[in-house]
C-alpha cells in the first residue's frame, strides 16, 4: 500500500470516508506505542501483538495468559508488562491492531482510484468473504471474548462500530437516493451476510460449491440490496 497518501486529489464524495479511515490507521497500536521509542522498541512491541494474536486465534481469550504470549514472542514477562501491564489492555490492543490491518486494505481500495462508489463496496465486502477463509478462527474468538462480559461486548461493539459507518457511508454513496433507515438496513443485511459466511467458511467442507461462490455471491446481493428498484 502506499504510505499515507495524504497529497493525493481525492474524489469529493470519498474524502470524509478517507479521512476516517486514516484516523483508524493511525491510531493502530504498533504506530501509537511506538511513538518515540526507539527501532527495537517498536519491534517488540510488533512481536508482542503477532504472537498475542497467535495465542488468541488458536487457544481464546480464557487461555490466553501474559506469560504464553511472551513465550511465543520470546521475550520477558517482565518486558511485555512494560507495554501491557494486564491481559485486558493486550486484547484489547490485538484486537484493535487486526482491525488496523482491515483498514489498511481499505485504504489500498481507495489508492487504487479509478473506482465508483459501488465497486468499492462489492470490493470490500468481497474482501471479507474471501477473508473469512484464513480469518474464521479469530472471528469466532472474538465473538466469544465479546460474551465473556460487559466489558468486552461494549470493546467488540466499539471494534465494529467505525467499520459499520465505513459501509453506510460507502452504501449512501454508491446509492444516494437511499433514506437513511433503508440504508442502515442494508448495512445490517450487509454485516449479517458477512458474519454468516464466516461461520460457514470455517466449518467447511472446503470442497463445498456454496462456500466456494461466496465472493460472486456477495458480490451480487449487495448489489442488488444497494438498487434503486430493489423492492
Amino acid at each position: 500500500m502506499k504510505a499515507d497518501n495524504e497529497g493525493a486529489s481525492l474524489d469529493p464524495k470519498f474524502e470524509e470516508i478517507i479521512s476516517d479511515l486514516r484516523a483508524i490507521h493511525a491510531g493502530r497500536p504498533t504506530k501509537t506505542l511506538a511513538i518515540n521509542k526507539t527501532a527495537k522498541t517498536a519491534e517488540t512491541i510488533q512481536r508482542i501483538l503477532s504472537a498475542s494474536y497467535d495465542v488468541f486465534v488458536s487457544e481464546g481469550h480464557a487461555n490466553l495468559s501474559l506469560r504464553k504470549v511472551a513465550d511465543e514472542a520470546g521475550i520477558a514477562v517482565g518486558n511485555l508488562t512494560y507495554h501491557f501491564a494486564t491481559k485486558k489492555d493486550l486484547i484489547q490492543a490485538t484486537l484493535e491492531e487486526r482491525l488496523a490491518g482491515f483498514v489498511e486494505a481499505h485504504l489500498a481500495e481507495f489508492e487504487a482510484g479509478g473506482e465508483t462508489p459501488q465497486d468499492i463496496l462489492l470490493n470490500v465486502v468481497a474482501f471479507y468473504a474471501r477473508d473469512a477463509r484464513q480469518s474464521h478462527r479469530f472471528f469466532y474468538q472474538m465473538w466469544g471474548y465479546a460474551g465473556s462480559g460487559e466489558d468486552a461486548r461494549i470493546l467488540v461493539r466499539d471494534l465494529y462500530r467505525p467499520i459499520g459507518r465505513f459501509i453506510l457511508r460507502l452504501v449512501r454513496a454508491a446509492n444516494p437516493d437511499l433514506d437513511s433507515v433503508t440504508a442502515r438496513r442494508i448495512v445490517l443485511q450487509i454485516f449479517s451476510l458477512e458474519e454468516g459466511y464466516k461461520l460457514f467458511v470455517g466449518l467447511g467442507p472446503d470442497d463445498d460449491i456454496a462456500l466456494q461462490t461466496v465472493e460472486s455471491d456477495i458480490r451480487a446481493l449487495t448489489k442488488q440490496m444497494i438498487s434503486s428498484d430493489r423492492n
